[in-house]
């Protein structure tokens, strides 16, 4: 058995350095040879000069590809083409890995056949936590925590930065979408949800193994709240591309219209109720901006794709600026 270990990076070279200080302690599994793919997803500060540095700390183990297609999922794909072993585990580029990561990863997909396995992640915050910030949002912020026992997951129970999937189901179902998650600076998202959808409903089974464990390290520039309010309108204008055919007709359209207005009443009454510093305001504006952001992604389908001329369900080239992104939160709102 072996694991190719993904670590798509874009323009973060000291995260990078850090993430692979931490993969230094990783302990390999007996019987279980693993490669490091450095997928510099064209930068332009110095992650080259980092991955040739921890080059000889990895002999014949790590290997940095250059992908000049922006884009998160460009690099992804890039990883599995590039990958020598049938399980491809994805890292961000900024965690913190445990010395057992790779042992217990390993030991989930041995004799089994599950498609996915993902890992648990718990967050690493420079300071103490916003008081604003409330353990609902935490998973904004890429937390995964379904409990201390081994089970079948959902594909929006598991994310990205720490994501085992096996190769010949990346083959079976297609690749990861371009048009979704983060493009340069703009931080779409949903690429690993769309993903691992289309694996579910083609058989295949998503496991959770908590003892695969690693830390997101969270930067003060997202402890933000208008940070939060931006990663919810992009992430949900990224589900939005992804929404079968018939969900953008004009009734789903209206449908949308008059949530994100109920929406926007709860957020003022919040305000008067509970004033503009509150946990209570701050979850009702992360509503609002959810659904805002996903009604002006049904409008970019209706205008780019009308549901007559279109079964494709994609949107043309994402435009954004440089917003963070998100999965999915109107389906919890």
């Amino acid at each position: 058995m072996g694991i190719s270990i993904a670590i798509p990076t874009f323009n973060r070279a000291e995260e990078l350095r850090k993430t692979l200080e931490t993969l230094r302690s990783v302990r390999s599994p007996d019987g279980c040879d693993y490669e490091i793919l450095i997928v510099d997803n064209n930068s332009s500060d110095h992650t080259q000069a980092v991955i040739e540095e921890f080059s000889s700390e990895f002999p014949g183990r790590m290997r940095g590809i250059r992908e000049l297609r922006q884009g998160l999922n460009h690099a992804r794909n890039r990883a599995v083409r590039e990958a020598r072993y049938e399980v491809v585990a994805f890292l961000d580029d900024d965690v913190d890995i445990d010395p057992q990561w790779l042992m217990r990863l390993a030991a989930a997909h041995a004799g089994t056949d599950y498609a996915a396995v993902g890992g648990k992640a718990y967050l690493v915050y420079p300071s103490r936590r916003p008081n604003w910030l409330d353990s609902r949002s935490e998973g904004l912020l890429s937390k995964v925590d379904l409990g201390d026992q081994p089970r079948v997951a959902q594909p929006d129970e598991v994310y990205g930065l720490n994501l085992s999937i096996k190769k010949h189901w990346i083959r079976r179902v297609g690749e990861f979408r371009p048009d979704l998650d983060r493009i340069g600076s703009c931080l779409l998202s949903g690429g690993e949800l769309e993903l691992l959808e289309r694996i579910a409903a083609a058989g295949g089974v998503i496991y959770y193994e908590p003892s695969a464990v690693v830390g997101h390290r969270v930067p003060a520039s997202r402890l933000r709240r208008r940070w939060f309010w931006s990663r919810c309108y992009w992430g949900n204008r990224g589900q939005a591309r992804v929404t079968p055919v018939e969900g953008t007709r004009p009734i789903e359209l209206l449908r949308w219209t008059w949530r994100m207005i109920r929406s926007g009443w709860s957020v003022v009454r919040a305000t008067v109720t509970h004033g503009p510093t509150s946990e209570k305001w701050f979850y009702q504006a992360r509503v609002f901006a959810s659904r805002y952001g996903y009604w002006v992604g049904l409008i970019g389908r209706w205008w780019n794709n009308p549901p007559s001329a279109s079964l494709d369900g994609r949107e043309t080239a994402p435009s954004c600026p440089s917003s963070p992104g998100s999965r999915l939160e109107h389906q919890t709102s």
